[in-house]
């Protein structure tokens, strides 16, 4: 989500051993300001009941990335997936032996959605500044403001059973909506944030808010450091293969979510 690693796959054979040329992008900090969000309102509004829910983005113009074909080798976007490209650096997640956990070997809690062209394969960059919209009615619960990766959004949603889901969009800029504002679904929320090659939503639908105290002392996200963000981490792990994949911490598949109701 943060940082992707952008890897083309060439095999080459040399006498008996297999060279492997990539080709790598890698965001390096260079995105423009995501600009200042709205004053947040006095006293927050009340939404309508979210009775359908749409996609973000137009899904004939974005997608995930599937290694080997919507997207590159080694790279995947999808919820609950394992994203090799995303490298080794450590996460904020800790094993019981003390290590931090590879950013390659966590577990999406969202989808991230970039701009395919016409045969449907991913094109790096293009969906900077491209209109987010609100998935279903709800109230603007948060935004927050994560430097130069651009803000958070999290609306909530009342479904007509009384129960509750949150949306979540990552990665934005030029908010035009304040915390506390009603929505309406198919309104523009916002963009996409200019991070260069690696332009993307990141978009999660849960069963919570606040992702400040998601994680117990006795898993890895508590042992380490992923607890005190409102806005959560977006990927999940631990050592018990129960407690590892994102459904076990309140996450949903956001597009089959969005499919069913």
């Amino acid at each position: 989500m943060r940082e992707y690693w952008w890897l083309g796959g060439l095999v080459v054979g040399v006498a008996a051993i297999g060279l492997i040329a990539s080709t790598v992008w890698r965001y390096q900090g260079r995105a423009s300001s995501p600009g200042i969000a709205p004053t947040p309102l006095p006293v927050p509004q009340t939404a309508a009941v979210a009775d359908t829910f749409e996609l973000p983005l137009d899904p004939a113009r974005f997608g995930v990335l599937i290694p080997g074909q919507s997207g590159l080798p080694l790279v995947d976007t999808r919820f609950g997936a394992q994203n090799p490209a995303l490298g080794n650096a450590g996460k904020c997640f800790v094993n019981l032996n003390g290590e931090h956990i590879p950013f390659s070997q966590l577990y999406h809690a969202g989808e991230d959605w970039l701009a395919l062209n016409k045969r449907g394969r991913v094109s790096p960059g293009k969906a900077a500044g491209e209109s987010i919209y609100a998935v279903a009615n709800g109230v603007v619960e948060s935004i927050t403001l994560m430097g130069f990766d651009g803000y958070v959004i999290i609306i909530a949603h009342t479904l007509p059973d009384g129960d509750g889901v949150w949306s979540v969009y990552w990665h934005v800029a030029a908010v035009q909506v304040a915390q506390g504002e009603a929505v309406t679904r198919g309104q523009v929320l916002a963009s996409i944030h200019d991070r260069g090659l690696n332009s993307h939503l990141h978009w999660e639908i849960r069963t919570f808010a606040d992702g400040s105290s998601l994680f117990p002392a006795d898993s890895a996200g508590g042992r380490g450091t992923c607890n005190g963000h409102i806005t959560g981490v977006g990927y999940t792990w631990d050592d018990d293969p129960i407690r590892a994949l994102p459904g076990a911490w309140g996450y949903l598949n956001p597009s089959k979510f969005v499919k069913e109701n």
